[in-house]
């Protein structure tokens, strides 16, 4: 299966998934229905303050016409703020259901973009009760007076009237922030645009066709065009965004023309690795202890999927220190892995140089040419000036080595048969 999983997964089955659910579904529904019962008690008053407030005459000319509707109206009102009231523990039940699946930035943005959504609710709730529809009603009414009729208007529909269209406003502020929220999170580009577009419009759509009455079809079509144009505005700048970039990388290209972006991920792990300089291009972010800490895979998994990066290579931590399942996450991501370890070259020192760290730096290729590398590699070896080369795939066990002798890992033969036209002794350990 080709699923991204965080270094601190644990495999559990779907039923396992659907019963944890079930049961933080279950609470938060349990809490609406008392919420809803204690609002019931007071929303007689609640009702007739906003009607009050929304009456455009002078004298009242609100009038009910259905009881059973009427009923029905103070029911779903006191639904809608037992809902809007249990918001915060429902954001704390979906948090911790979704925290194990999410990337540290996608966690971020979850709980930024669900309390803004909240909040947002509550206040557009109130805006369009007490200051829109007041506005509209009063403006509909005057053209009323003009061709001198009596009006008398069904408080019932009045309220249908305000929930549709603080339920639309919702929904075009959710979707609005998500977008808005993800953009400054570095998520959207104009790369996934569309994948955004299909998934944020396709919910706003689907929710907002429920909440539209079935005597007015058309009225749908319409507030589905102004949503999708009005989070359209929003989104012009995130939808053509370019990749996002950070940590100093930058796009190096390869001899066929293809674009990379390589991460290094320098781990002192816990002081044992030491700092050397990337090559041009290379981001760099900094790390303790990568191979042990899941906190800190899970922010390099992060920073691999957000900013698209192709190769990671690793300082002094081994790839088999990985588990298993990282190393799969990170080929999902189509990011190749490699290391320096700087850890061993550390270990078959006898003295205090450097010449091994910058040569295994300089030795790196895909997506730079061998050429290169056989540049970078005899530059260094000119600047130190050593008498002996040893070479391999792998360093051997017990090796040490003086001050007159360098290590390169998997040299290319061009480099191998370039050290030894400048008259390198060159040495090499079979595996």
């Amino acid at each position: 299966m080709s699923d991204l999983r965080l270094s601190s997964d644990r495999f559990a089955s779907i039923q396992s998934h659907l019963q944890e659910l079930s049961k933080r579904i279950t609470a938060v529904i349990i809490l609406i229905s008392i919420l809803t019962v204690i609002w019931s008690f007071s929303v007689g008053d609640i009702l007739t303050f906003s009607l009050r407030e929304m009456d455009p005459c002078n004298e009242s000319c609100l009038s009910v016409f259905s009881p059973q509707e009427w009923a029905g109206v103070k029911w779903l009102t006191a639904a809608i703020l037992g809902i809007l009231t249990s918001g915060p523990y429902a954001i704390i039940q979906m948090y911790y259901f979704v925290r194990p699946g999410l990337l540290p930035s996608e966690r971020r943005t979850f709980i930024f973009w669900t309390i803004t959504i909240w909040m947002s609710a509550v206040s557009s709730l109130f805006l369009v009760s007490y200051k829109l529809l007041p506005w509209l009603f009063k403006e509909g009414h005057s053209l009323n007076q003009n061709l001198e009729l009596t009006p008398m208007y069904d408080a019932t529909e009045i309220l249908k009237i305000s929930i549709v269209i603080s339920w639309t406003i919702i929904l075009v502020m959710s979707a609005v922030t998500v977008i808005l929220i993800s953009h400054f999170s570095d998520l959207i580009w104009r790369g996934n645009a569309d994948w955004w577009r299909v998934r944020v419009y396709g919910m706003m759509l689907m929710l907002l066709w429920f909440a539209i009455p079935n005597e007015v079809p058309g009225l749908y079509f319409v507030l589905a065009m102004i949503s999708i144009a009005i989070v359209e505005l929003f989104g012009w700048k995130a939808y053509r965004a370019p990749i996002p970039a950070a940590h100093g990388l930058e796009e190096i290209f390869d001899s066929e023309g293809g674009v990379h972006r390589v991460l290094y991920s320098d781990c002192s792990c816990c002081g044992t690795s030491p700092q050397i300089t990337p090559l041009k291009g290379m981001g760099i972010v900094r790390y303790k202890s990568v191979c042990r800490e899941t906190e800190q895979q899970d922010h390099l998994l992060d920073q691999v999927k957000k900013f698209r990066v192709t190769k990671v290579v690793f300082s002094g931590c081994t790839i088999e220190t990985f588990p298993t399942d990282y190393l799969k996450s990170l080929d999902i991501l189509k990011c190749e892995t490699s290391s320096l370890e700087l850890t061993y070259l550390d270990n078959i020192k006898t003295h205090v140089s450097d010449i091994d760290y910058k040569l295994a730096m300089a030795n790196l290729r895909n997506p730079w040419s061998d050429d290169s590398a056989t540049k970078r590699c005899l530059e260094i070896l000119s600047s130190y000036g050593p008498e002996k080369i040893h070479y391999g795939t792998k360093i051997p066990f017990g090796l040490n080595l003086s001050n007159s002798e360098a290590w390169i890992t998997n040299p290319s033969n061009e480099l191998v048969s370039r050290m030894k036209e400048f008259g390198y002794s060159v040495i090499h350990h079979s595996n």
